[in-house]
């Protein structure tokens, strides 16, 4: 019988062949015909649909769903076991289409290795109606990783209030994997139950387990054990720290204090960085308070590192909270507030500490002197001056100290007139301050004052600083007044003597860059290159820079973190690549990155410092910020938390605001280029592409090739039109929808094409992406991305002003 039936089913395949057109009423007929055949015809159609066409296959596969019963089935399962891909998909398309076999036949294959299982688990997803939560859960622990997530999609899709208790009996298995995804599932359901034997998950020893467990916990509403979860905030795993934070915020228990106490005084710094982010959603003044009055009879050390933690990363209500502690009647409690205000340092408090200056306790007004110099308002300045000019010696050192970090040039004078004081300790601080104050105008003056102490002081600590405080003022001025006492430039005891090819400050404000990159490159005529690649930890480059470590590199340069042993601080060198170097617009490119960065002074912009030259080598010295990228929160295609977006979109306004009125536009703002630190503090870095408008609208551009990133750039931009201030409002708009509906606006397709996207302006409302947005956020947005510039807000400071409304 299987034999006449191969060759009637070969035959009918063969006439088909040669009609050339399955569509065709004579191959009509034959593919009927081969139907009546039977199940007998089923292995020639499947040697047959491994080289058939689209049309063909499609045929067949109708075939194929007619014949498929429990007694074919094995035929059509011999073609998932040795058939070709074509083959394969053939039959998964038929066994999809029918149900004339039973479902079992479909999970035994499961259990079969040399079947395919990827083709398997596609049937049953389409026919997933036909299967119960436990007969799928009892064959998907014995799958490999990519069989078992997919299997449990199919199952989490299934489960319904009724297949709970079934997933809950099976939450403390021996297959951790499982697990996770049973976790998964069950975060669905907000419930006591689920809740319950979620919270039984905390204390496993598998990080992946309490992780999973707690972001299950963070969908749902309803009591939760607080002091289980506190505990977590300790865990020595730190995304597993991450997830506790959003379940105790969520909680909202009104035992959360209580609980947090021991965790602020963890010797984990990571733990007390997570109690301290729920101080910043749920403490009160009270709150805090309590917390500073149980930890003031602890060992120093514990005071310490709690009040370390809430002054680091203490947010607004933090803050708000300490600045209110200030005035109590605790004096432990107000010193404990004013060493936590030492560490924010927060405008906000700026009144408070000048009130706390008057303070009965020396401690509390001087370390507010202190955090006033932290702070760096100039509005402490009249009050400062005041104590300078009292009979309070004690507090002058502070004073001075704080005058130096404000950096008010206004106080040099009277500054200089502290170096006839008998009192080396302020003599020093003096020194010191004023090495920070002194400016273009008073440079030659104030190092002349100060030079004079290296040959008249015998204490050895003033020569010290005074010969500090020269190098430094030498350092940022090049005057002709300062260059005349080059050669009688006083050298530390026993350093060695500075030589040609030492790092030099090149002051490009004042010349013509190529003039100044030529003066540089005759000056390092045979000395041998810096190696940067063999640099090790520990090494001094040029007697100043102790290198620490390298933290990036590209095609553009490579970044070292050093500490600068002069003024024992770490900062970053941006070394241009030699290769690099060659290439006249991308040294361009670099020069501007310094010449018009450096203009902005701004808590929210990375400080550039100085263009150095060293041996062989460019690079620029800038502040150092350990941070993570804006771009790493946005992740997974979720939005941020509105609230946190908000305030970023603030911070990068305010920022920008400043460089637009130095007449910088950035015209490469993005996520890549936004820092953030673990205390939410936000830096813009990077205006290597900045040009100055007022200068010109140099495009630093080659053929064919515009400087920017094409997610992020204005149309005009794109376009190689004008650029102005409102390119970067544009990109700040793009970014902002990012972040608030967890993708951008444009991103399929190549560089070209998502310019061309940008140009045609036809993004998705970010309401239709993110229906929870409020729309008055959204209408931002849109307003920012107008193609139009002239329909986009006009200023940075206009739209900070629109996004402080809604946050």
């Amino acid at each position: 019988m299987s034999f006449f039936s191969d060759l009637k089913a070969e035959r009918l395949i063969a006439e088909i062949r040669n009609i050339g057109d399955p569509l065709h009423p004579d191959a009509q007929k034959a593919f009927q015909k081969l139907a009546k055949i039977g199940p007998g015809a089923i292995p020639k159609i499947l040697d047959t649909v491994a080289a058939a066409d689209k049309k063909e296959t499609a045929a067949y596969v109708e075939i194929l769903a007619q014949l498929v019963d429990n007694k074919s089935f094995p035929l059509l399962a011999q073609g998932l076991i040795d058939g070709s891909p074509r083959t394969i998909a053939a039959v998964g398309w038929a066994l999809t289409a029918s149900t004339n076999y039973s479902s079992s036949l479909l999970i035994d294959l499961l259990s079969r290795e040399d079947v395919s299982k990827p083709a398997v688990i596609e049937i049953i997803a389409a026919q997933k109606n036909r299967f119960s939560v436990r007969e799928l859960l009892q064959h998907a622990y014995n799958q490999e990783a990519n069989e078992k997530a997919a299997l449990f999609r199919i199952i989490g899709e299934l489960t319904d209030a009724a297949s709970v208790p079934e997933l809950i009996s099976r939450i403390d298995g021996k297959d951790s994997t499982a697990r996770m995804h049973i976790i998964g599932i069950l975060s669905r359901f907000n419930r006591p139950d689920v809740s319950a034997a979620l919270q039984t998950q905390l204390r496993d020893s598998n990080k992946l387990i309490r992780q999973a467990a707690l972001n299950a916990l963070a969908k749902m509403d309803g009591p939760v054990n607080i002091a289980a979860v506190c505990h977590m905030l300790r865990d020595p795993d730190i995304e597993v720290q991450n997830r506790a934070i959003d379940v105790v915020v969520r909680a909202k228990d009104p035992d959360t204090m209580k609980y947090l106490i021991e965790v602020l005084k963890d010797e984990n710094e990571y733990a007390r960085r997570a109690g301290v982010e729920v101080l910043n959603h749920l403490g009160t003044s009270r709150d805090i308070k309590h917390l500073l009055q149980v930890i003031k009879d602890d060992d120093w050390w514990v005071r310490t590192r709690a009040a370390d933690a809430l002054g680091k990363i203490g947010g607004p209500r933090v803050v708000d909270a300490v600045i209110e502690l200030i005035k109590d009647e605790d004096e432990e409690v107000r010193r404990a507030a004013i060493e936590i205000l030492n560490q924010t340092k927060d405008e906000r408090a700026v009144n408070f500490l000048l009130e706390a200056t008057k303070d009965k306790d020396w401690w509390v007004s001087e370390r507010a002197i202190d955090a006033l110099g932290e702070i760096g308002s100039k509005r402490a300045v009249p009050v400062l001056l005041e104590i300078m000019n009292s009979d309070n010696a004690r507090a002058l050192p502070a004073v001075i100290r704080a005058l130096g970090k404000i950096g008010d040039a206004r106080v040099v004078d009277q500054m200089v007139k502290l170096l006839d004081r008998p009192e080396k300790e302020i003599k020093v601080e003096a020194i010191n301050a004023l090495a920070r104050l002194a400016d273009d105008k008073r440079a030659d003056t104030v190092r002349s004052r100060i030079h004079s102490i290296t040959t008249t002081a015998t204490d050895q600590t003033l020569v010290n600083a005074a010969i500090q405080a020269v190098d430094d003022i030498d350092g940022r001025y090049a005057s002709s007044a300062i260059a005349a006492q080059a050669q009688t430039r006083v050298t530390r005891p026993g350093a060695p003597a500075e030589t040609p090819a030492a790092a030099r400050t090149l002051l490009i404000e004042k010349g013509d860059v190529d003039a100044v990159i030529k003066k540089a490159e005759e000056s390092a005529i045979g000395t041998a290159r810096l190696d940067i690649a063999a640099l090790k930890p520990g090494e001094i480059l040029e007697g100043r820079y102790k290198y620490i470590e390298k933290i990036g590199k590209g095609a553009f340069g490579t970044v070292l973190l050093v500490e600068d042993t002069v003024v024992e601080e770490r900062l970053i060198l941006k070394f241009l690549n030699p290769n690099v170097s060659q290439d006249e617009e991308m040294m361009k490119r670099f020069v501007h990155e310094l010449r018009y960065s450096r203009k902005i002074t701004h808590r929210n912009v990375i400080r550039i410092y100085d263009f150095l030259f060293m041996r062989g080598n460019y690079a620029i010295s800038m502040e150092y910020f350990p941070s993570h990228t804006l771009g790493s929160e946005i992740v997974n295609e979720k939005p941020l938390d509105l609230r946190r977006a908000v305030q970023y979109g603030i911070d990068i306004a305010t920022g920008m605001t400043v460089a637009h009125q130095a007449g910088i536009v950035h015209r490469d703002l993005k996520p890549a280029n936004v820092l953030i630190n673990n205390e939410g503090l936000l830096k813009i870095v990077d205006f290597g592409v900045a040009a100055a408008h007022k200068e010109g609208d140099t495009q630093l551009t080659k053929t064919g090739y515009v400087i920017g990133s094409p997610k992020y750039m204005a149309p005009e931009q794109i376009l190689g039109k004008k650029v102005d201030e409102r390119a970067d409002i544009y990109s700040l708009g793009v970014i902002l929808y990012e972040m608030v509906t967890g993708q951008p606006p444009y991103s399929r397709g190549d560089h070209m094409s998502v310019m061309y996207q940008h140009v045609q302006g036809k993004a998705r409302s970010p309401l239709e992406v993110n229906p929870s947005l409020p729309k008055p956020l959204a209408d931002i947005v849109v307003k920012a991305m107008a193609v139009d510039k002239q329909k986009r807000f006009q200023s940075m400071d206009e739209m900070r002003l629109a996004l402080e409304k809604a946050l």
